[in-house]
């Protein structure tokens, strides 16, 4: 947005990326303000701004699984072979 705040005082402002400039005259905010949003850094900041919901909900949802399977992952297995007929040994897993 091109502003004249007073006497020989234009200002540019772009309120996504924080940016604000001062000018003596319109024609040179004018320039500011095309040279800026042409830049890469205000593209990116519009896409961020257009897909934070979209990445916010996909992290919640991602740590939601993975805050659930957190409480599995801490826990050892217990010791006991893969092979039942090993289980049913009982001279190494069962005792006498």
């Amino acid at each position: 947005m091109i502003r004249k705040e007073g006497k020989c005082r234009w200002t540019y402002t772009c309120e996504p990326c924080e940016v604000r400039a001062t000018f003596p005259d319109q024609f040179r905010a004018i320039e500011a303000c095309h040279r800026h949003e042409r830049s890469i850094e205000h593209g990116f900041k519009l896409m961020t701004r257009a897909l934070k919901p979209i990445i916010d909900a996909y992290l919640g949802f991602a740590n939601g699984i993975i805050g659930s399977q957190k409480d599995y992952a801490l826990i050892p297995p217990p010791n006991l072979p893969h092979d039942p007929t090993l289980v049913r040994d009982r001279r190494k897993w069962g005792g006498r």
